[in-house]
């Protein structure tokens, strides 16, 4: 009212926009039968195995289950009733198999040698490693656009690094830049927080232990810039973090306690 009093024209309202939700690992579809019922076909986008599970609303106890390989569709289940809206698709990266041996590495250090950092989180951090998926994990503080490199050697299976935001909001854990490297013995390695658009590798690319994979960054729910690294495993119900050793810069092991 005021700027029309002064003959002043009115900045238009700006809405913030809604931030993007992360990229889906896998895509649903429903294929049609001739005898009306139907079945879902369910595409990986990932250039590595994934374990689904799919079910009608309806019927939430009936769930079917598949290991789909990199970039595979497959049709999954049957199911009666009609439209596509009632399917549920859960998926999580990984081929379930059962758990490997409790102590893995050395890994490579995943960060240059001679520059400063700092492990500010161990296993079973007070501050966020306390779920399954994350509890062994180590957080490197460093500097913002510090190379991020492979700690073994492996496949690329997911990238995230269009995400830009990072903070203490509980709704960023779901926007959280990261590389995902497939290991050959079907355990991942996970490099969280990876600043906005350095990721210098591709899903499908093969990596060496010390390859530049991204930079060090703070997007998804991250105080400050810092690498979270952990080993995971999909054991069919969840995605599990292993206990692993990690050699320092200087060669010998790093503590892995908080």
């Amino acid at each position: 009212l005021l700027a029309l009093l002064l003959g002043l024209q009115a900045a238009p309202l700006l809405l913030a926009a809604t931030p993007a939700p992360p990229p889906a690992m896998a895509e649903l579809s429903v294929e049609r039968r001739a005898d009306g019922s139907r079945q879902a076909l369910v595409r990986n986008r990932l250039a590595g195995p994934i374990h689904v599970r799919v079910h009608d609303a309806a019927h939430p106890r009936e769930v079917f289950e598949a290991t789909l390989e990199a970039g595979e569709t497959r049709a999954i289940g049957r199911f009666g009733g009609e439209g596509s809206a009632d399917l549920r698709l859960a998926a999580q990266p990984g081929s379930p198999q059962l758990l490997p041996p409790a102590q893995r590495g050395p890994y490579a250090f995943p960060l240059p040698a001679g520059l400063r950092w700092r492990l500010t989180q161990g296993f079973g951090g007070r501050a966020s490693h306390r779920d399954a998926a994350n509890f062994h994990a180590l957080d490197f503080a460093a500097a913002e656009g510090t190379p991020v490199l492979a700690a073994r050697a492996g496949t690329v299976m997911q990238v995230v690094d269009a995400f830009t935001e990072g903070g203490m909001d509980e709704a960023l854990k779901e926007r959280m830049n990261l590389v995902r490297v497939l290991h050959a013995d079907g355990s991942m390695g996970l490099y969280a927080h990876v600043a906005t658009g350095s990721a210098r590798v591709q899903p499908g690319d093969g990596v060496q232990a010390g390859d530049v994979l991204a930079a060090v960054g703070s997007v998804g729910w991250s105080g400050a810039p810092h690498l979270h690294f952990s080993v995971q495993v999909n054991d069919g119900r969840e995605l599990l973090s292993l206990p692993f050793r990690m050699a320092g810069p200087d060669g010998g092991l790093l503590p892995t306690g908080e």
